[in-house]
């Protein structure tokens, strides 16, 4: 069985569904398609597990929130803000026209690459939350989670499911109340 060491989650409006491509630990890639009924299959055994641990997801969005701001007060004048932006928009430009042509290729051979999940399974234990993708035609992948990444990963998913207008009901209130971790203490390999 493959391990997820990284993953990118998104969402393909002309699909009308998400995508899930990843880096395993032999270094290879996986891109798997999954469908709205999985996805709340898989949500439902996520959020329960986010909910019993909802005190300690509250506990560290308020330190995180806190933390920066007390301990590493950031100084910036008005003038390096503006330069920075300036740059930014400037090499955003230039590389939207190089990689206009590319993004499109690029997305369809992803698409022809990526296999529809049927199934997968959820291990649940007191400090880690595991998903294991159950392809038909390839090596099952498991994609391993503590608290904070698996919050990250949900707080991805419900941007992206409010972003695809899909219906907000299967969202129970206490996730706007959770912030998602502070930016700059992001994992790194959920996107």
């Amino acid at each position: 069985m493959l391990t997820l060491q990284r993953i990118t989650s998104e969402y393909v409006a002309t699909e009308d569904r998400f995508r899930l491509s990843g880096i395993t630990d032999t270094g290879g890639e996986v891109s798997y398609w999954i469908t709205q009924r999985l996805l709340l299959r898989l949500l439902n055994f996520l959020l329960d597990w986010l909910e019993s641990h909802r005190e300690e997801l509250e506990q560290q969005a308020a330190s995180d929130m806190l933390g920066p701001m007390v301990t590493k007060p950031v100084k910036r004048s008005a003038q390096a803000d503006t330069k920075v932006s300036q740059v930014a928009e400037e090499a955003d430009e230039s590389d939207e026209a190089d990689e206009a042509g590319k993004e499109e290729s690029s997305e369809e051979e992803q698409d022809d690459a990526a296999e529809l999940l049927f199934e997968a399974d959820i291990r649940i234990a007191p400090s880690r939350i595991t998903v294991v993708f159950k392809p038909r035609n390839s090596e099952h992948a498991q994609l391993s989670l503590q608290l904070d990444e698996a919050w990250q990963w949900v707080a991805i998913i419900h941007t992206l499911w409010r972003r695809a207008e899909w219906n907000q009901s299967v969202w129970p209130d206490w996730i706007e109340e959770v912030k998602a971790p502070h930016p700059s203490k992001s994992l790194g390999y959920l996107h």
